[in-house]
């Protein structure tokens, strides 16, 4: 059931990588390995191209020499997950597989086990083996309420009318806390903002997905992406592109010249903790979570982890760190005034709560010098 249509909302508005590299705690990076190894094969399962590939990713950029330690120092924390490699790369070696980057770029990291795909043509692929198995996709259908009969999940309902369920399965992104209050959860989790810019066609300048650079078979290459916490406006900000711009110029010079084709904004939904939330909630049976700001990566052990619980009421898929107990039982770590400064906010949002966020991201987020 969607309130659009397909792909109209995060799926279509992604990088789509397979970013296993990037993930933290030890326990995070196993949960995105595991679900990465499952997608060879899935093209071919599906019965479509998704366009994906694997290896020679470079996760992460270093521009200055300074931080090549810090870099190195990530990268072997990151190699003792079992069935994880990363190394460190020399700017020569950078230029051995990407002649294009600037020799000024002083380092990247590699890991083999990232990829990345076409997030169409995977979003459409799963749809349309779903509806081969007999799936019913309701597409423009808003769901409004959500009704319970002796603690279970009985009805969802849309504006055009009801449907009984035994299982109801929340994965609808951003929108997850509107669907959780349905049922009277208040799920922690937040929009955050990337913006993207689409260069013209430029075939051969870059292979493969190079930090926030990443090229299409078609020839453009998107420029992107930033962190932000600012609701959900998708106004494009001037000083925001131009930095992305110039930093991607910077990085590969030819972008310099290069001409724009669009821009664009996506909204990744990301927990407090910037984990992800997946399978039953306290208090309410039938009623299932599947999220977090890592879609892509987590798609296929999120199908297979969901569909355990749907017909067998258990998984051998070890979740206990990424279910939503952690919430009521504490078991997670953040700055717990920043998400009430953020929630008490009006739609506009004061400049408080992005500050703090952005600060918080910084010390903590996705960078690979982060504890």
């Amino acid at each position: 059931v969607d309130k659009g249509f397909i792909c109209s909302g995060t799926s279509g508005a992604s990088f789509s990588l397979i970013n296993v590299s990037g993930k933290r705690p030890g326990s995070y990076t196993a949960l995105s390995l595991a679900s990465a190894d499952l997608y060879p094969g899935l093209a071919e399962e599906l019965g479509c191209d998704l366009e994906y590939e694997r290896g020679n990713q470079m996760y992460s950029i270093i521009e200055r020499e300074e931080d090549l330690p810090g870099a190195r120092a990530y990268a072997a924390r990151q190699s003792a997950v079992p069935g994880i490699s990363i190394s460190v790369l020399s700017a020569q070696d950078i230029r051995e597989l990407e002649p294009a980057v600037s020799p000024a770029v002083a380092g990247a990291l590699l890991c083999d086990q990232d990829g990345h795909l076409n997030p169409f043509k995977l979003t459409f692929g799963y749809a349309q083996a779903a509806t081969r198995l007999g799936a019913e996709i309701l597409t423009y259908h808003e769901v409004i309420d959500i009704r319970q009969a002796g603690g279970k999940v009985r009805q969802v309902v849309t504006q055009h009318g009801e449907i009984d369920c035994d299982w109801v399965v929340n994965a609808a992104g951003i929108d997850v806390p509107a669907i959780g209050t349905m049922v009277g959860l208040k799920i922690p989790m937040i929009p955050c903002r990337g913006q993207v810019v689409t260069t013209e066609p430029l075939p051969g300048l870059l292979r493969q997905p190079f930090g926030s650079l990443k090229p299409n078979r078609a020839g453009p290459i998107l420029i992107g992406t930033t962190d932000e916490f600012v609701g959900t406006d998708r106004i494009m900000e001037f000083e925001t592109v131009s930095r992305l711009v110039k930093r991607a110029a910077r990085i590969i010079p030819a972008l310099a010249e290069a001409k724009v084709l669009r821009f664009w904004t996506g909204y990744r939904p990301w927990p407090v903790d910037a984990l992800p939330i997946m399978g039953a909630v306290p208090g309410v049976d039938g009623y299932l979570i599947a999220t977090g700001h890592s879609g892509f990566t987590l798609a296929q052990i999120t199908g297979k982890y969901i569909t355990d619980l749907v017909t067998t009421g258990t998984s051998a898929i070890p979740m206990q760190d990424f279910t939503a107990h952690r919430f009521s039982e504490g078991r997670f770590a953040f700055i717990r005034h920043l998400y009430d400064q953020y929630e008490a906010t009006d739609a506009s949002l004061q400049a408080a709560a992005p500050a703090a966020w952005g600060g918080w991201h910084a010390s903590h987020g996705n960078a690979w010098h982060a504890v």
